[in-house]
């Protein structure tokens, strides 16, 4: 048996997946060590896994980043917002991360570490010599960012072209836009592993998160993602990582509703921007208020607003949380921020989307929605309900929706993510020369 050291952003998109992992890899009789915020270690220890947790520097509750950083509120532009937190959340901590990655590997004899994408505490551990290192595998938990002759800039949402004269926009737009947008995040990338003594970065810091590691696994399948001809060998797709079956469900009362003939059509905002259901949740219901085919469900992922109960339509029903295992093979259309973990799943199940997302990566998630043929972008993070109602009734009145949507389910279906990740990293070990016991010598 091997021995993995899982290493995770401190974020719930972030961790949640790698976990996943964790328990597959634990239940195949792994030693396996999770290393993130001290926060998730119940979560961690559940899976059979060691925990270490992160460096006191860098042990911080996610739910406490505008405490800790308020001046990112006080930045007049989204992009502004981004290239701060791409900064300040995800390279500062990079040497502490590099330093909690040595300080286990000194007595944790891993065979590989397996990061998400954006844990940069390998970055010097890849910079460095391959023999001083266990092999490194990152997980890929969201849209592919990779650069390609075939794609528009990462960020921008535009369809991707392989024509000529699609290549030449791409081209110049990759070339243009990584200096002219992200140019001083890839300086300050670079400060940091100088002042640690390593080299800058071969390459946008960006695809340096997917080309540097020995194999980047990607959550998805490729019908789901935009196809590039220059994609690197190490890049392979391993199908959705679904969410666990429930166990100990109980339903609502309401749950033989679902059967009784109408649409259903959930609405979700995501685990973490939620905290407004007026940016979608309460639009969605209000554009389908009043329709007696369809029965709108709403989950907050907390507590549910009590101005949005006094003000739900009969035909809708609001929880905090309800099990996709149990809900989406009962549901006809989503309604979502564009989460890459929800929108998977509901792909997975043949069901269509309806898609507003604008923050992090989502309005790529999105585009991509379109581009499959399985939904409808809005192009807004915040909707209104004219829009949203016209965009679902849609996707329920015309086939072609489902019918793409099918199709991108049948691809789903041949992959298993857990088996493929654990296959992968079998498959790494037997051609890796380096021993554990080498490694951070």
């Amino acid at each position: 048996m091997a021995s993995y050291l899982i290493a995770a952003t401190a974020l719930p998109g972030h961790v949640l997946p790698m976990l996943a992992i964790a328990q597959h890899l634990v239940g195949l009789g792994h030693e396996v060590r999770v290393h993130t915020a001290s926060q998730f270690r119940a979560q961690a220890e559940a899976t059979g896994a060691s925990f270490t947790p992160f460096a006191p520097a860098i042990d911080h509750d996610y739910r406490d980043l505008d405490k800790r950083f308020p001046e990112r509120q006080r930045l007049s532009s989204a992009h502004a917002q981004l290239c701060f937190g791409l900064k300040h959340f995800f390279a500062d901590a990079m040497a502490a991360q590099h330093v909690g990655l040595h300080s286990i590997l000194e007595e944790f004899e891993a065979d590989a570490i397996v990061v998400d994408t954006m844990f940069c505490g390998t970055f010097p551990l890849l910079l460095g010599p391959r023999d001083r290192r266990p092999a490194v595998v990152a997980i890929g938990i969201s849209a592919l960012p990779l650069s390609s002759c075939d794609t528009a800039f990462f960020g921008t949402a535009l369809p991707p072209s392989s024509t000529p004269e699609g290549r030449a926009r791409n081209r110049a737009m990759n070339a243009n836009l990584k200096q002219a947008m992200f140019g001083e995040v890839q300086r300050h990338f670079d400060g940091l592993l100088a002042r640690s003594g390593s080299p800058a970065l071969p390459e946008f810091f960006v695809d340096a998160m997917v080309k540097l590691p020995d194999l980047y696994l990607q959550l998805t399948a490729p019908s789901f993602e935009y196809p590039r001809s220059d994609l690197p060998a190490s890049v392979r797709f391993v199908g959705p990582l679904l969410a666990p079956a429930s166990r100990g469900f109980t339903p609502p009362d309401w749950w033989h509703e679902l059967d009784d003939g109408r649409s259903v059509v959930l609405v979700t905002q995501g685990t973490l921007a939620n905290q407004n259901p007026a940016q979608l949740i309460g639009p969605a219901l209000q554009a389908l208020a009043g329709d007696s085919n369809v029965l709108a469900i709403a989950t907050t992922g907390g507590p549910v607003p009590p101005a949005l109960a006094a003000n739900l339509p009969a035909n809708a029903r609001v929880l905090p949380f309800l099990p996709y295992d149990r809900l989406l093979p009962k549901v006809h259309a989503m309604v979502t921020n564009g989460g890459y973990g929800s929108v998977n799943h509901a792909l997975s199940l043949g069901v269509p989307l309806v898609v507003a997302g604008t923050s992090e990566e989502k309005p790529e998630i999105a585009a991509r929605v379109a581009w499959s043929g399985a939904g409808i972008n809005l192009g807004s993070g915040q909707p209104g309900a004219r829009q949203i109602g016209d965009a679902v009734r849609k996707v329920l009145g015309e086939s072609t929706y489902r019918q793409r949507a099918a199709a991108l389910r049948e691809d789903f279906a041949r992959h298993q993510a857990l088996a493929g990740i654990a296959e992968a990293l079998a498959a790494l070990r037997r051609t890796t020369t380096t021993p554990a016991s080498a490694a951070m010598a």
